[in-house]
């Protein structure tokens, strides 16, 4: 795989960890009590999934696996790294690993990115231990509302066709089932943001991010990128403005 947009911006990445962390522990604490458990997160980026899921989970081991080389070198160089938290290079279609080894497999926004992510799905099942849990935690790109109305997230909901997959998320149940999952739970969350920029900002950084690639694909123009830009610039300046962004969905199955 490759990512479809840049995942070096140090602030996007601890910005989207803020947003998605708090539904993150939402959906773990659906698990059980695993001790001494072996956890697995597939497309671990900058390794904020994995700390968060060594922290959450108290397992006896965590590793973190991203395709790209330089986001596993700096995640593993973080100074806040636990001791039970490991990282290595890795592809998410082909998992270096035995049948079985894990008794928890994650990923969050890792199937959006990806051209078969049944066969993600499939791999996660198959290192997972039997009875073992496959938890995924992904995008739809489905909507963006604002009050008062701006017109230039009409414009990012277009952009979002960058990703492989942009509605995994209303899919995940299907890709759940389709790989061969067990007792499969699912469900989905939304965030509104009234009183903050943390959102605001997020969706600043990721347009300005993944314009080049939207324009190239042909999904926006120059112009189009620019009056993005201005408008999500306006909308994270505006104290008073309301931003309700696309559902996140997330399942659980069991192996």
């Amino acid at each position: 795989m490759s990512y479809t947009i840049d995942e070096q911006n140090v602030e996007r990445q601890q910005l989207l960890a803020m947003i998605l962390n708090p539904p993150t522990r939402d959906v773990l604490a659906r698990l059980p009590k695993l001790p001494a458990s072996h956890v697995l997160d597939i497309g671990c980026g900058q390794g904020n999934t994995t700390r968060l899921l060594a922290e959450v989970l108290a397992p006896a081991s965590c590793i973190g696996l991203d395709f790209d080389e330089a986001l596993v070198a700096y995640a593993a160089a973080q100074p806040d790294k636990p001791e039970v938290v490991s990282f290595r290079q890795g592809d998410a279609t082909q998992l270096p690993f035995a049948d079985g080894t894990f008794d928890i497999v994650f990923c969050r926004f890792l199937l959006i990115h990806m051209t078969d992510p049944v066969r993600v799905v499939r791999e996660m099942l198959r290192v997972a231990k039997p009875g073992g849990y496959v938890v995924a935690f992904e995008a739809d790109f489905a909507y963006e509302i604002a009050y008062p109305p701006e017109p230039a997230l009409a414009i990012i909901n277009r952009l979002w066709q960058v990703f492989q997959d942009p509605s995994a998320g209303r899919k995940l149940v299907s890709y759940f089932r389709a790989a061969g999952a067990r007792d499969v739970q699912a469900g989905a969350a939304i965030q509104l943001e009234h009183d903050a920029s943390t959102l605001k900002r997020t969706y600043r950084l990721t347009g300005a991010a993944a314009a080049p690639a939207a324009v190239a694909k042909g999904l926006i123009t120059d112009a189009e990128a620019r009056e993005m830009i201005e408008g999500l610039t306006r909308l994270e300046q505006d104290p008073a403005s309301v931003l309700i962004r696309f559902p996140d969905v997330w399942a659980i199955g069991r192996s």
